[in-house]
């Protein structure tokens, strides 16, 4: 059994070595032994800049000795405008078409343009004079063929934008003929009128009225029915 002065020497020798072994975590001379190895974080990848992109995907820049230029677009601006010569015989061709779209084309004997006076000239063959019902048709046709081309080149419903009412004669005359071609009479049609039954200002009677009003008898004209 140890004694009092013993057991007091062994509890001061104890107090040393617990101190001494303190002494290396609060700051002694002794190094401290790392139990784990330290995380190492990865370095970012840099973003791109908005230069470096741009220097990237831009256009090469063109040399102020580059005098090269790019073809010219055609554009409707860029057509000849056609000659009212010309106009007027793409409309002959409409009137033509009228006739032969109603089997009517036989009767068309002659057609003519007058450029510089404004007019178009038409002779039709009667069918048969002594046929109202005919006589009244033969009459009639020129007179709804030719509104029907003022209608479709204000309207342009054939969609060509160069169409218009330039294309079209201010005046049509119209000979008529008998079978021995012979003139049965005279008549004409002016642009006015038809365009102003094209827009509902003039009803069909008046129209019609106007272009019954123009006529004059021929040598070959009468009026003998069947």
């Amino acid at each position: 059994m140890l004694d009092t002065n013993t057991l007091y020497s062994v509890v001061a020798i104890a107090l040393l070595i617990m101190c001494a072994g303190c002494s290396g975590f609060v700051g002694g001379s002794g190094p401290t032994k790392q139990t784990t190895a330290p995380t190492q974080t990865p370095e970012a990848t840099p973003e791109p800049t908005p230069e470096a992109t741009e220097t990237v995907t831009s256009e090469p820049t063109v040399k102020a000795t580059d005098t090269s230029k790019p073809e010219p677009i055609e554009t409707e601006s860029d057509r000849e405008e056609l000659t009212k010569t010309e106009k007027f015989a793409e409309f002959d061709e409409d009137m033509h078409r009228m006739y032969r779209i109603t089997n009517r084309s036989d009767v068309l004997e002659e057609t003519e343009t007058f450029p510089e006076n404004d007019t178009y000239h038409m002779t039709v063959e009667m069918r048969d004079t002594t046929n109202r019902t005919k006589t009244v048709t033969d009459r009639r046709d020129p007179l709804l063929n030719y509104y029907a081309l003022v209608a479709n080149y204000n309207e342009n419903t054939r969609g060509f934008d160069e169409e218009d009412h330039t294309y079209i004669p201010d005046t049509v005359n119209v000979t008529f003929v008998t079978e021995d071609d012979e003139v049965f009479e005279m008549r004409y049609i002016k642009y006015v009128w038809a365009w102003k039954y094209s827009t509902g200002d003039w009803s069909m009677m008046v129209y019609a009225g106007k272009y019954a009003g123009t006529v004059e008898k021929g040598p070959g004209y009468h009026e003998k029915w069947k």
